[in-house]
């Protein structure tokens, strides 16, 4: 059963929502007309915890006259949960550096995905909040890598490894190794993506940017955009994404729309046979967020019905789908917690079978026989 949807919004609430959300990320005006009657700011406060996007929401707030603003006790609330937000911000930035600086020294050239590279996109970058350290390494650097994080934090267990990443645990701080920048259920999509991340991160002259003030490495602006909008969908599809995403994608195309080369990101969407995706997602960042259709390439609308359905399914889930399933009830022993895991993949797959029947088809194919080799192999 869906966690999320006892707290659902009412349609006025999700107007003053996006609203509020609009006006953080791009820095204007709220639609004070939406305001004039009560609001409930505890279901406000609540989807922009679930979204990871309370910092933006917040900026919002902050434009309202006094009089509209939330009462004392939750504002003071809100306030206490910023600072809380900033100190992430710091600490992650932080732990990055000190990351940065050993892989360094060990003869690594990491590049950062996401995260804290998105955020100097915001208006108060401080206030994007966090989730982890992405570092790509690339296949051949992977197990250096990987030893020489072992001297410096900690790993987690193996049932959280992946042929995509490792992780590490540092000060209460997440850092994700990537051999793979990324990974499709879909084989023919995933084949197809492996080739453009070797094209943009080993072939094309190591063109990468730095975040600013850094020696941080980031991605070229082509593959940003395509990565961002690629794990987007790839989070959607598998278990549900939040509204953190898709504001880190539009912010990113709208601030590097004139370094972006829209006609090589236009055939490389069509390679991955993803223009529905890519349709879908910008008409939400253009009708929800906020973001101008001449920063997008090849914008034009979809289906509003679809857009809709994807929007509900987003704001009842909430970040990486956490809010869709109840995983206290998943059981303990190994074999009943796989199968209750089927069970919510199947479950999902249904929510979301009619975006990309294909595409979902042959992922849920090779997913089922990955989950049958892994308990048969279980000891």
């Amino acid at each position: 059963m869906a966690k999320g949807g006892r707290d659902r919004m009412t349609a006025d609430d999700e107007r003053r929502f996006f609203s509020l959300l609009r006006a953080g990320l791009w820095d204007k005006d709220v639609e004070l007309c939406l305001f004039g009657s009560p609001v409930d700011w505890q279901s406000l406060l609540e989807q922009g915890r679930k979204q990871t996007v309370l910092g933006v929401l917040a900026d919002g707030i902050g434009k309202l006259p006094p009089a509209l603003r939330p009462p004392f006790p939750i504002h003071r609330s809100l306030q206490q949960e910023l600072l809380h937000i900033r100190q992430g911000h710091i600490l992650l930035n932080h732990v990055l550096q000190e990351i940065w600086e050993k892989l360094a020294c060990a003869g690594i050239r990491p590049v950062l995905l996401k995260g804290q590279g998105m955020a100097q996109y915001y208006v108060c970058p401080e206030q994007r909040q966090c989730g982890d350290i992405d570092l790509y390494v690339g296949p051949e650097q992977y197990d250096h890598a990987c030893q020489v994080l072992k001297k410096y934090g900690k790993p987690t267990g193996e049932e959280n490894e992946s042929s995509k990443h490792r992780h590490f645990h540092r000060n209460g701080v997440i850092i994700e190794i990537h051999r793979l920048a990324g990974t499709f259920s879909d084989p023919l999509t995933n084949k197809r993506f492996q080739r453009l991340t070797r094209t943009y991160l080993h072939e094309d002259g190591y063109c990468f940017e730095k975040l600013k003030g850094t020696d941080v490495s980031l991605p070229p602006v082509n593959f940003d955009a395509l990565f961002l909008f690629f794990h987007m969908v790839g989070h959607f599809i598998h278990g549900g994404v939040g509204l953190r995403q898709v504001c880190d994608w539009a912010l990113f195309l709208s601030a590097r729309s004139a370094d972006i080369d829209k006609e090589r990101l236009s055939r490389e969407i069509r390679f991955l046979h993803m223009e529905k995706f890519w349709r879908l997602f910008g008409g939400i960042a253009v009708d929800y967020l906020g973001l101008s259709g001449n920063s997008f390439p090849d914008f034009f609308f979809t289906d509003k019905k679809e857009m809709r359905r994807a929007m509900n399914l987003i704001l009842e889930t909430g970040n990486f789908g956490h809010y869709f399933f109840d995983l206290s009830l998943r059981p303990k022993n190994y074999y009943g917690g796989k199968l209750y895991g089927f069970y919510c993949r199947v479950r999902w797959q249904r929510e979301v079978f009619s975006f990309a029947p294909w595409m979902l088809l042959r992922g849920g194919l090779v997913d089922f026989w990955g989950s049958i080799k892994t308990v048969l192999t279980h000891k």
